[in-house]
């Protein structure tokens, strides 16, 4: 859909349509064809509609959208991330409530396709956030830390035959951010045939053709960039999908279990049977496969039940997932059966490792992207009434029980509090998730209680 889009933008451009954002947007989109065609690529697998299984010879096993999901939950698993330090805080802590309930499915969505853009607005009093993914805006200037800062959006709505298309450009300029809402209307490949007034429909009535926001100095959107190398265009500004350097392994590993499935389908059991021979000159009436006409006479019934191959099988796709892995940075058994192949203590912990480098990196990247998430959220604060001031402070908790055996490390922690190595609070502050001081508190409470002691002293 990206491509198609992108080649339908510039075609509009191209036409000499006397439209400022047409003719920016065909000439000045930050990306090149193979990076395009990419795109489109990891869109396809994504949604299991693979170029290979065209024919429907083969088929397909949803593994990226399985390692995505696995990801996603993987970084956002015990997540919490919370918003405090006055009324400002309070507000912006209820607002940011519907992202953190989205944010895992989306970044599935993110660690797919490359990327996700995250966009506040205002709505009835209210901030809401936009998660538009990868395939839904074009990148149109950067600034000098390499982060884009300009970009076109693209929202669809169809009306039976008719399609409406809104093209919402964000541009950073020296006095603001300037926004630009234009519609179209067209049908077939021509969806920008036409532009129409943005009230043509309910859902833009009341939109602005233009505005200019002032006292902003950056954009009002957030790019979420996957951490993985660009081995498509380096130089590009997007990010690329977690299997970008598996596409190839992806394909394999769809054919090998199409083979292993025909290896089933071909070995059932079969009785070919001379059908002069049965009552009434009929094949029996159950499954096709297990009964098949035999005319030849020269026997009156050949039972076809051959030994399946299916282990062979099974290990080649099983390589082939291990190979995935490997190549999305992913640790062996996440998508393969870790049963199938031994591993020594060496290997387990080097997997281990590198999915946690994977996750680690893709939690870093979100963790400033929600905090550039917060402050475009409190600059539209600013716009609503009764709204109060005052600073925030954001927290983010991130489980790393991917390399780390809690139950191991909390049994290390009691052994070296009974050896007076380490001291209770130290217990409540990493695994209760208390401050110092509230630990200490608690402690010194719980040993007067077991001494019957008075005295004001704190446990250090």
């Amino acid at each position: 859909m990206w491509g198609e889009w992108l080649d339908r933008i510039r075609q509009a451009a191209q036409t000499g349509v006397p439209l400022e954002t047409e003719r920016a947007v065909g000439e000045n989109i930050l990306c090149s064809s193979s990076m395009k065609e990419a795109m489109d690529l990891w869109r396809r697998v994504y949604e299991n509609d693979a170029p290979w299984l065209e024919s429907g010879r083969v088929k397909g096993m949803n593994l990226l959208p399985a390692i995505c999901a696995e990801v996603a939950r993987l970084v956002t698993l015990e997540f919490d991330w919370k918003v405090e330090g006055s009324g400002r805080a309070a507000f912006l802590n209820r607002q940011i409530k519907p992202v953190r309930q989205k944010l895992r499915q989306y970044l599935e969505y993110a660690v797919g396709k490359g990327g996700l853009v995250l966009k506040p607005y205002l709505f009835h009093g209210n901030i809401l956030v936009e998660m538009v993914q990868a395939d839904a805006f074009f990148p149109l200037e950067t600034g000098p830390d390499g982060k884009i800062t300009g970009a076109v959006f693209l929202e669809q709505i169809r009306r039976g035959e008719k399609c409406f298309t809104r093209l919402e450009e964000h541009r950073v300029a020296a006095e603001g951010v300037i926004v630009t809402n234009r519609a179209f209307t067209g049908s077939g490949s021509d969806l920008l045939a036409h532009e129409i007034p943005l009230d043509t429909l309910a859902e833009w009535e009341g939109m602005e053709r233009q505005v200019l926001l002032q006292g902003r100095v950056s954009p009002l959107f957030v790019y979420l960039k996957m951490p993985f190398g660009n081995t498509v265009e380096p130089e590009c500004v997007l990010g690329v999908s977690i299997a970008a350097r598996a596409m190839e392994l992806l394909e394999e590993a769809d054919r090998q279990y199409s083979r292993l499935l025909w290896e089933y389908e071909g070995g059932e059991l079969a009785v070919d049977a001379d059908s002069t021979y049965l009552t009434g000159g009929r094949m029996p009436q159950t499954t096709r496969r297990l009964f098949r006409s035999l005319n030849t006479g020269a026997d009156f019934y050949h039972v076809y039940n051959p030994d399946f191959r299916d282990e062979s099988l099974r290990a080649g796709l099983n390589d082939l997932l291990r190979r995935i892995e490997f190549a999305c940075g992913l640790s062996y058994g996440i998508i393969s059966d870790p049963g199938q192949r031994e591993m020594t203590a060496t290997e387990i912990i080097s997997a281990k490792q590198r999915l946690f480098s994977t996750v680690k990196e893709i939690q870093n990247v979100l963790e400033e992207a929600l905090d550039e998430l917060l402050d475009i959220m409190n600059y539209w604060a600013d716009f609503l009434p009764g709204v109060p001031t005052g600073t925030y402070l954001a927290g983010y908790r991130w489980d790393d029980s991917i390399v780390v055996d809690t139950a191991a490390e909390k049994a290390q922690f009691l052994q070296e509090i009974a050896a007076g190595v380490r001291q209770p609070w130290e217990f409540r502050t990493r695994f209760l998730g208390e401050t110092q001081e509230h630990a200490q508190k608690i402690c010194c409470l719980a040993q007067r209680s077991q001494t019957g002691s008075t005295d004001n002293e704190t446990p250090v």
